[in-house]
């Protein structure tokens, strides 16, 4: 390579101005000896002295080359017969790059790196010396093409602290706020003002309490929640008046009550919405199917519409498919909603339950009647009786006529018969044809003529003992019995 030193700004060999000797400029030391120069380099410990500040042969800066002009980039081509060849460089004949070819030097271009190295090429870590020897600080890298990137795994477990702290963070806050929304739930339960509007029913059924009433007003949406309800329940001190607490029935209450208003509403018998129906002793089918429908405003068709099939009301067998006689007397309360089939089979179910509780079936047998028999004689003694203490006189002598083959002559068989009501059968309805006509037919008639009740059954049960054929029934007073026709008969 020509030129010398020429483009880096020193005159080069051959020059005019350039001087051969290379100690010309340089200083002594005490003993005479050149500072710094070692034969064909520098040594490398006098250019690490910042205190020194002298040009070096050939005009080359000892601050430029301390500075890294060298590892930058300071010398190309142009001033270096092989630019390879470092051994022209005080203190490098050895222990610097040596006599070889770099590692990571472009041979065309220098370094291309303004920190002295070729990325693609070599050393990785701006923070040390190329080359072995001195000052190097890791290991063999002149064989590495990529310089290498941090990981990012680093990053892992920051992220998983964040993650768990978030964690951490959001549980905490769901869990107060969970404990917030009990508490207001608890002490300060939504709840609404005043009485209310519109009307609403609601049941309270036998065993309720306020804990299980409570969900169903809040789903009528008579309350605005079940706590504000039951904490109405447990602040109202107990009184006379509301010792018994909630009882079975209906109710009307109102829309949107606050919840002390509704309790108390509940606790007021004034309140309650049903129909309290007493049938009594003695009347027909057609008469209480009546009555019933113009205390509950259920149309009369429909408990027509029952009696006509009579099966689904669940009448025992000896009924033999007929309502009459078995829709026992009784007081009863029926609720909103209840049905004219509901309200009947009660009825039913009353006398089923009624049976049972005196083993009808076991006592009839005890007195040699059948349970229809029974049931057929109580219902003649409730129509031709005038008080209780007459049903067991009636007794004997309806056992007393049909022991001797007496027609039994009762005029409530013959207006049953004819649909007729009176205290007395006419004597052309005597003679009117019927089943159910005593005059004209021997023995008792095909079944019950009313539905008795529980002391006619109970006085066909215990008959008095006597010889009498005949009586005559004084209403609310004292019948007469005796044993040959009485006057008037």
């Amino acid at each position: 390579m020509s030129g010398g030193y020429g483009s880096g700004g020193y005159p080069g060999r051959g020059a005019p101005d350039y001087d051969d000797d290379p100690e010309r400029d340089r200083p002594r030391r005490p003993d005479g000896s050149r500072a710094g120069y070692q034969g064909p380099g520098y040594g490398a410990q006098d250019y690490a002295d910042p205190g020194r500040n002298r040009r070096q042969p050939d005009g080359y800066d000892q601050r430029a080359y301390q500075q890294g002009a060298y590892q930058q980039g300071g010398y190309n081509q142009g001033g270096y017969d092989d630019p390879r060849d470092d051994s022209f460089l005080p203190g490098f004949g050895g222990g610097g790059y040596g006599g070889g070819p770099r590692p990571g030097y472009d041979d065309r271009r220098g370094y291309d790196d303004p920190r002295g190295y070729d990325d693609r090429r070599g050393y990785d870590d701006p923070r040390g010396p190329r080359g072995g020897g001195p000052g190097q600080q890791r290991g063999d890298w002149g064989d590495r093409n990529v310089r290498p990137r941090k990981k990012a795994t680093r990053w892992l477990p920051r992220i998983l602290v964040l993650a768990v702290v978030g964690v951490i963070v959001i549980g905490g806050l769901v869990g107060g706020l969970s404990v917030y929304h009990k508490y207001e739930a608890r002490y300060h339960p939504a709840d609404y003002a005043g009485p209310g509007t519109g009307e609403v029913t609601v049941q309270v059924k036998s065993g309720d309490t306020a804990f299980s009433l409570a969900p169903r007003l809040l789903q009528a949406g008579v309350i605005a929640s079940t706590r504000a309800f039951t904490n109405a329940v447990e602040n109202t001190p107990t009184t006379s008046a509301n010792s018994t607490g909630l009882e079975a029935g209906y109710y009307l209450l109102h829309s949107r009550m606050q919840a002390s208003l509704a309790y108390a509403a509940l606790l007021n018998p004034k309140n309650r919405v049903q129909t309290v129906v007493t049938i009594v002793e003695g009347k027909r089918a057609v008469d209480v199917i009546a009555i019933l429908a113009k205390n509950t405003k259920i149309p009369l068709k429909d408990f027509q519409q029952v009696l006509a099939h009579p099966a689904q009301l669940g009448l025992p067998s000896y009924a033999n498919g007929k309502a009459e006689g078995y829709l026992f007397p009784a007081t009863y309360v029926i609720v909103p909603h209840e049905t004219a089939l509901q309200i009947l089979q009660a009825m039913v179910k009353r006398f089923n339950d009624e049976a049972q509780a005196i083993s009808l079936e076991a006592a009839a047998k005890s007195v040699n009647l059948t349970p229809t028999e029974l049931i057929t004689e109580a219902s003649l003694a409730q129509a031709e009786g005038g008080s209780v203490s007459d049903y067991p006189k009636i007794a004997e002598v309806i056992h007393n006529r049909l022991a001797i083959g007496m027609h039994l002559q009762f005029d409530s068989t013959v207006l049953y018969g004819v649909g007729k009501y009176a205290v007395s059968a006419t004597i052309k309805q005597t003679k009117t044809p019927g089943p159910y006509n005593t005059y004209l037919n021997a023995g008792l008639p095909p079944g019950p003529i009313s539905n008795p009740g529980e002391a006619a059954i109970k006085g066909i049960l215990n008959a008095d003992h006597g010889n009498w054929l005949y009586f005559l029934t004084v209403p609310g007073g004292k019948s007469q019995f005796s044993a040959s026709p009485l006057k008037g008969q």
